[in-house]
């Protein structure tokens, strides 16, 4: 499987090496597709999702054992800068993020030093910005906001850079994560300080209106618990960061809800439901299994915060709900494709990720989900994989990272080399 793994991986990059050859295939439906009404370019290379900046990584990694990869890495990330060296910066996914993030993975053999101190700056001017406007909430005793704290577009998100990078804000932004202890109250309830409010984004259905208690990696608590951990583990620490770690993930393993299966996430929580957990006989559902929701994120999560902590007993709650998840039918993963955010592809690097720290956990499922990705590779589509957008009813051909084929690429060759990336390029998804 792992040698199959290899010949798929050779084939997507030389069918992504190209960026002409890549545009034309990508926007073969069309320069713009609506979905709920808002344009959104399948090719797009302010993001990381739908972009070059995703090539550059892949071929950045791809480069680390066959140097021919290194120059299809530079071209790409000078498109990604002529496209996004004049946005605003927004998390370490869009704008100018995209950028800052393929620079840090293409710099893994010391290249683009300059650039990447010039990229310091704007990264350490928008977390103190976020860092204010938490501080703004926290004045005025409000709820915090996803966008604010999460991993895709918050302080967790960026905190991972700055801890690459060692930067002197990466203190004041696990200073500001820390102060997410403090509760807040919404309509009377007193709720952890890292609710979110009701926005149209949080107000995902019926019962909402007032936010919700989010539990994915993405963008709930897992994300400023794994970043707090993950910095305590490198020697990085500021007052409160232990305390925050032992809160977040107390409160974690609490909120896991258990069905016949074994224990679980949900994806998110509304007022109601956290105010009277128990004399409601509804209990939430399953997550969705991918990276951004369900448990191999959180678990992961968990896994770094006992390794802070020397805490053992989250990590095996952690791999409790994994296990879990392993003994559930792939059918009811909830599962609609192959990519990184949402498909098989997140999910097989993450369980073959935990393989290799933890042998003896996940290993047949890390084959049964190699498998699966491999027999979906279709020599037919311009990237051997496709995208389904339900809101437009189309699939795509997509080349980025988290929708599309250089992400796909990425989790099968670290699967095929058994090993984790050499470039760090899962360090944007808080995994390592």
């Amino acid at each position: 499987m792992r040698a199959r793994a290899a010949e798929i991986v050779a084939e997507l990059a030389d069918r992504l090496k190209d960026p002409e050859r890549v545009l034309e295939a990508t926007t073969a439906n069309g320069t713009r597709i609506d979905i709920g009404n808002v344009p959104c370019p399948p090719w797009d290379p302010s993001t990381l999702s739908r972009g070059p900046g995703a090539l550059a990584m892949l071929f950045a990694e791809l480069g680390q054992t066959d140097e021919q990869h290194r120059a299809h890495a530079h071209r790409y990330l000078q498109l990604t800068m002529a496209s996004t060296a004049s946005l605003p910066l927004d998390g370490p996914f869009e704008g100018l993020g995209a950028l800052v993030s393929a620079t840090r993975i293409a710099a893994v053999r010391g290249d683009y030093g300059g650039i990447l101190e010039r990229l310091d700056l704007r990264v350490a001017e928008q977390a103190r910005y976020l860092i204010a406007v938490q501080e703004a909430a926290q004045r005025d005793g409000r709820p915090t906001t996803a966008a604010v704290i999460d991993v895709i577009g918050g302080l967790s998100g960026i905190g991972r850079y700055l801890l690459h990078r060692r930067s002197d804000v990466l203190p004041e932004v696990l200073s500001s994560l820390v102060t997410v202890l403090e509760p807040v109250e919404v309509d009377g309830v007193k709720v952890p300080g890292w609710w979110y409010d009701g926005t149209t984004k949080t107000t995902v259905g019926p019962g909402f209106e007032q936010g919700q208690l989010n539990f994915g990696l993405a963008h709930g608590i897992p994300g400023p618990l794994g970043l707090l951990s993950l910095a305590r583990s490198q020697g990085v620490e500021v007052p409160g960061q232990a305390e925050a770690i032992t809160t977040m993930a107390d409160w974690l393993v609490e909120w896991r809800e258990v069905d016949a299966y074994g224990p679980y996430w949900t994806g998110y929580i509304d007022l109601e439901y956290y105010a009277g957990r128990g004399a409601t006989a509804e209990k939430p559902k399953p997550a969705r299994a991918s990276w951004c929701y369900g448990a191999p994120g959180v678990a992961r999560s968990l896994e770094m915060a006992a390794a802070a902590l020397d805490r053992p007993d989250w990590n095996d709650a952690g791999l409790a709900a994994v296990k879990s998840l392993a003994a559930r039918p792939f059918e009811d993963w909830a599962v609609s494709d192959d990519a990184l955010c949402h498909g098989w592809a997140g999910l097989l690097h993450m369980f073959a990720g935990l393989d290799r720290r933890q042998p003896g956990v996940v290993g047949p499922v890390v084959e049964k989900l190699a498998g699966r990705l491999v027999e979906s590779f279709d020599p037919g589509t311009p990237f051997g994989y496709r995208y389904y957008q339900p809101m437009a009813d189309l699939w795509l051909d997509l080349p980025g990272l988290m929708e599309g084929a250089a992400g796909v690429a990425l989790a099968l060759d670290s699967y095929a080399r058994d090993a984790d990336p050499v470039t760090g390029w899962d360090s944007l998804l808080l995994l390592s």
